[in-house]
């Protein structure tokens, strides 16, 4: 025991008490997320990657989006807003940097001219799915909502590039995530590691795949790199669905996390639907009063009526009975009429009425259960709720809120999609185009394979891409607020342009030059070209002098309170000076 010590109040305390008080604080008060003990729950770690099950969690997103209509609902509206016919290209390499010592009309005229060249060559290249495709199934539009389809549900895939013999371009190829699985007998090479079937370095860089493949009965892996040997271009790189923690080397199925609550939610439609169902086979029954007779009865199939009018009177129950004592058959009642709209029940017994079924099925809280549920899944994957059912049924402030939210997360999926998928294969295409003399861009070769001129590629390859507008909900009034906008200056005719036709400025006026170049060519005028010259011959008058008009309006001041001659006199000096101008 230690000893007693005073404290200033006088009273004696124990050093072991204290001592315990404070252990006793350090322990139980630590803040773990608890509000009480195991409030929380049990702790899962997924830092480790053992702690998550990428297996079941995607077999299980692949199964709802074919049983669940709620899954495939959800999806195929984010596929149809993110991709729709594909996110498109649109070159813009950076003339100042490309050619810094040109004068800056010739530059942007090179810049105009190669950003055709290099943008309609792709397109021509992403339109064909013979040249572009691997398995030649896809453009590649269809090629972008298929790998964000399959990352989706399955959390990842990689994209491998190969060259097509026929043509000598690159083409592309798609493998589900599924397939990505460690090979039991591979032994990693130069000190790396393999984690669920992709290889890394000593920093935790990609730098191979292992594939699964299937010919037959027999099962192999395939090793696929992300850097080829050889070229030093890159041959593959993976895709994930959606967001993941920074050292996760797989991803996780996107509906991940709400796969049991959509279950669980598809089960409540089916057992609702499955009574309604009952309920309509089961119209209604026969109710006996408590001190009425009781008489035994057939079940009446397809409502219909007794053949014998005095069927189930007493006098009819008692004769059947007494036939059965003799040992006599007695013939079941059969129906012989069904019911009709109009008819009506007749001959009950006495104390028997009909009476309804339920009619409370299905639950006439499941419309607005159903709708809590929907909205809180819709909600955590960043889409508005009115979007993902499609209805719209807000004022025009409300239905504007909500596709300007989504706009947001349409924006930043048109930038994800085009960094993970879109630009890499952009790239691969021009630099090989270049290299087969399909595409002729000076200089542009000397910097693709230098590393130290990576800037300059860069400025070659940069390119804006564009997915789908949507469209405005009100377009006649935001545009008038942009006009306010631009003419107070706070912003620009890019922003502008961006978000009415999803393209920059720079990409809108090339077009417009080289539609006008054409209208020109065919002598076609359009209407609004008309009224815009008359406008702008009306608005590009000379302005009269702003000395010259303060001056006069001095002197008129000074007449106001002058001799009538003096007015008079003014009066018809204005009206010569006006007659010359006419």
């Amino acid at each position: 025991m230690i000893k007693h010590e005073h404290t200033p109040n006088g009273n004696l305390k124990e050093l072991d008490d204290v001592l315990a008080y404070l252990l006793r604080n350090a322990v139980h008060d630590t803040f773990d997320g608890d509000t009480f003990a195991n409030s929380f729950g049990p702790t899962s770690n997924y830092l480790w990657e053992g702690g998550i099950d990428y297996y079941t969690l995607r077999h299980r997103s692949m199964q709802l989006y074919i049983e669940n209509p709620y899954v495939s609902g959800i999806i195929n509206r984010m596929l149809r807003n993110e991709i729709f016919t594909g996110i498109i290209p649109e070159a813009t390499p950076i003339a100042s940097i490309i050619w810094p010592n040109m004068d800056i009309q010739e530059r942007e005229r090179l810049a105009t001219e190669y950003s055709e060249k290099m943008t309609e060559a792709f397109r021509l290249y992403a339109a064909d799915y013979n040249t572009f495709d691997y398995k030649q199934e896809y453009t590649f539009g269809e090629f972008q909502n298929q790998c964000r389809l399959e990352s989706i549900l399955c959390g990842d895939g990689i994209i491998v590039g190969r060259i097509n013999r026929r043509t000598g371009l690159p083409c592309w190829d798609w493998i589900n995530g599924n397939y990505i699985m460690t090979d039991p007998e591979y032994n990693p090479r130069k000190g790396n590691r393999v984690i669920h079937g992709v290889e890394l370095d000593s920093k935790n860089r990609h730098v191979a795949y292992h594939v699964r493949e299937f010919d037959g009965d027999n099962v192999s892996f395939k090793r696929v790199p992300v850097i080829g040997e050889k070229s030093g271009r890159q041959i593959s790189w993976m895709v994930y669905g959606g967001d993941k923690l920074h050292n996760s080397v797989r991803g996780i199925p996107l509906l991940g996390n709400v796969l049991y609550m959509l279950k669980d939610l598809d089960r409540y439609k089916n057992a609702e639907l499955r009574a309604a169902v009952v309920n309509s086979l089961l119209p209604m029954f026969i109710s006996r009063e408590k001190d009425g007779p009781t008489q035994p009865r057939g079940i009446i199939g397809h409502m219909g009526r007794y053949a014998s009018p005095d069927a189930g009177t007493p006098a009819a129950v008692e004769a059947e009975k007494a036939a059965l004592e003799a040992g006599q058959s007695v013939q079941p009642v059969n129906i012989t009429a069904e019911l009709k709209p109009g008819t009506i029940l007749e001959r009950l017994a006495p104390g028997e009425k009909p009476e309804s079924f339920n009619t409370q099925r299905p639950n006439v809280n499941y419309t607005n259960f159903e709708k809590t549920m929907v909205a809180t899944i819709a909600w955590s994957r960043g889409i508005p709720p009115e979007i993902a059912v499609m209805q719209f049924d807000s004022n025009y402030s409300a239905s504007r809120q909500a596709s300007n939210e989504y706009t947001i997360n349409l924006k930043y999926q048109t930038y994800k999609t085009s960094k993970d998928i879109g630009q890499i294969i952009f790239s691969e295409f021009i630099i090989q185009a270049a290299l087969i003399r399909m595409l002729d861009l000076p200089g542009f070769l000397n910097c693709a394979f230098d590393p130290a001129q990576w800037s300059l590629k860069s400025a070659w390859l940069k390119c804006e891409w564009s997915g789908l507008s949507r469209p405005s909900v009100d377009i006649q009034k935001e545009a008038n607020a942009m006009r306010t906008l631009l003419s107070m200056g706070v912003v620009t005719h890019d922003m502008v342009s961006r978000m009415f036709s999803g393209l920059d400025f720079r990409a809108v006026q090339n077009k417009l030059e080289i539609e006008r170049n054409l209208m020109k060519h065919h002598g076609f005028i359009p209407s609004y070209s008309l009224s815009h010259s008359a406008k702008d011959t009306e608005n590009n008058k000379e302005p009269e002098d702003e000395d010259v008009q303060a001056a006069m309006q001095e002197i008129e001041d000074y007449l106001a309170n002058g001799s009538k001659e003096l007015q008079e006199l003014w009066e018809n000096y204005k009206t010569s000076i006006a007659s010359t101008q006419l």
